[in-house]
């Protein structure tokens, strides 16, 4: 009798914690589109600076050949 009752008792208890999470969720939205949004501005920053770093031509380079370098 004893096993048969713990199937449903796991179901009940997943189900109370998915309601618990949803709630948390909802009462922290704010805080978390803000979190969620700092977090994209910063990866988007860090693409471009090593995209930028990445075709950087060299300090060693003249103003002619970086205008050809960036032509080409």
């Amino acid at each position: 009798m004893t096993t048969s009752l713990i199937a449903p008792a796991a179901q009940v208890c997943a189900f109370a914690l998915g309601c618990a999470v949803i709630h948390a969720v909802r009462a922290h939205a704010l805080a978390l589109s803000r979190v969620l949004a700092a977090t994209a501005l910063v990866t988007a920053v860090l693409v471009l600076l090593g995209a930028s770093l990445a075709c950087a031509p060299d300090d060693e380079m003249s103003l002619d050949d970086i205008t050809t370098y960036n032509a080409a």
